[in-house]
């Protein structure tokens, strides 16, 4: 169904580092802010619009990061996020098609990759599934090819896509496909 409506992943997962303290706000808003700048480069691209449609939190940490955004948007010296047109609006995703897609692709593939990939030998819980393995191989590649990746104007650098953050060994996400 992904491939058939041409869609595309940007994501943004975290690794904690073991032992070590995790600002869940902090890391919440800025993975919010920079996956409104990846998606916002594709509206830039084909000369559209577009409106980030998120799942709802609680009210305090919505209207936080939907004001990260604002700042983002409307600051002079900052060219982010033009194309989309609206800040975040955030859905419950019962009510939501949308966002019960972006649930499954999440809890069902790229939450047990992830945890699979960055943890096995460092984390020993009932999130380090071994059967994990089998996703990975199965759907690996298709999950690379879905992703919305591009080139940085300014910097050159790939941008977009499942970016990793891994708090435990430093790798990134090309983990999650091979």
């Amino acid at each position: 169904m992904l491939r058939q409506y041409d869609v595309n992943l940007v994501a943004r997962i975290w690794v904690k580092g073991i032992g070590l303290s995790f600002d869940a706000t902090s890391v919440y808003t800025s993975s919010i802010q920079e996956i409104c700048i990846y998606f916002d480069h594709h509206p830039t691209r084909t000369g559209d619009t577009g409106i980030c449609i998120a799942d709802s939190r609680n009210k305090f940490k919505n209207v936080s990061v939907s004001h990260s955004i604002f700042t983002q948007k409307f600051s002079l010296a900052a060219q982010s996020c033009r194309r989309i047109v609206e800040l975040p609006t955030f859905g419950h995703s019962d009510n939501h098609a949308g966002l019960q897609v972006c649930d499954i692709v999440c809890s069902a593939l790229l939450y047990p990759i992830a945890c699979y990939s960055y943890c096995t030998g460092h984390v020993n819980n009932v999130h380090v599934q071994p059967g994990a393995a089998r996703l990975k191989r199965r759907y690996g590649q298709q999950l690379k090819g879905l992703q919305y990746r591009y080139q940085d104007a300014v910097t050159g650098r790939h941008r977009g896509g499942l970016v990793v953050s891994d708090a435990i060994q430093g790798r990134n996400g090309s983990l999650m496909f091979h």
